[in-house]
């Protein structure tokens, strides 16, 4: 399973401006049902770097919630 890449994830990203628009064909998102038509709705993408504080924490054992 994708580590920080639900859509609860997507959603925290994006109320935090963490995003850019969307390029190139729409992917599926397997592993998260509604990821990929909450992308297609916001039309934004948040890439994997905008997460980095987030999956250390995560590392160190923090408290942070997971999203999905």
């Amino acid at each position: 399973m994708p580590w920080r890449m639900g859509v609860g994830d997507y959603l925290a990203a994006l109320a935090g401006g963490a995003s850019e628009p969307l390029r190139g064909r729409p992917a599926a998102a397997p592993w998260d049902d509604r990821l990929a038509a909450e992308m297609r709705t916001a039309d934004r993408a948040v890439m994997e770097e905008r997460l980095i504080p987030a999956l250390l924490d995560d590392l160190a054992g923090g408290t942070r919630t997971r999203g999905y």
